[in-house]
């Protein structure tokens, strides 16, 4: 922790922390992915009145859990699921406090950075349509025309992935 000073140097009294914004996948059924689960429901499900169902996490056992933290505190996730050498991107969230700080499209750069260490030559998603300008503005193209998923338009969007040389 750090005391933080005044204009005139004296001490304020208030004591703010360093905190990082830090990505990593997390284990299925974890105490992380519990958490994970709660906050894709509570942006996801809760607003359309329903939750996850028991079959719908039993296949994320398959998939890859991805968690973004500020510091301590779990703020956005993503799954990714395998398909061949592409990967699907789903649920995807940042907390509405953290929404407009960078911590979604970085969250993305760890995503693509998962995706091509497991092989994968693109990823894409089903953006709902208030999403849709987020992904191009992480350089995503629009494919197809809009579809209804779970009630919500919904667009697919897709990137090619680089692989370093």
């Amino acid at each position: 922790m750090l005391k933080s000073q005044n204009a005139d140097g004296k001490n304020s009294g208030v004591f703010a922390t360093k905190k990082r914004m830090t990505f990593k996948e997390i284990a299925y059924k974890s105490q992380n992915w519990e958490k994970a689960v709660r906050l894709r429901e509570k942006i996801l499900r809760e607003p359309l009145g329903s939750r996850f169902t028991e079959a719908e996490l039993e296949e994320e056992k398959n998939h890859i859990q991805i968690a973004g933290f500020w510091g301590d505190e779990l703020l956005a996730t993503a799954v990714l699921v395998p398909e061949g050498n592409k990967m699907k991107m789903q649920r995807v969230v940042v907390a509405s406090a953290f929404q407009n700080r960078q911590m979604g499209s970085k969250m993305m750069q760890f995503c693509e950075k998962v995706a091509l260490d497991k092989n994968a030559v693109s990823i894409y998603c089903h953006a709902r349509d208030t999403a849709v300008n987020f992904y191009v503005k992480n350089h995503y193209e629009r494919e197809g025309d809009y579809f209804d998923e779970d009630g919500i338009p919904h667009l697919k969007m897709t990137k090619k992935l680089k692989q370093n040389a």
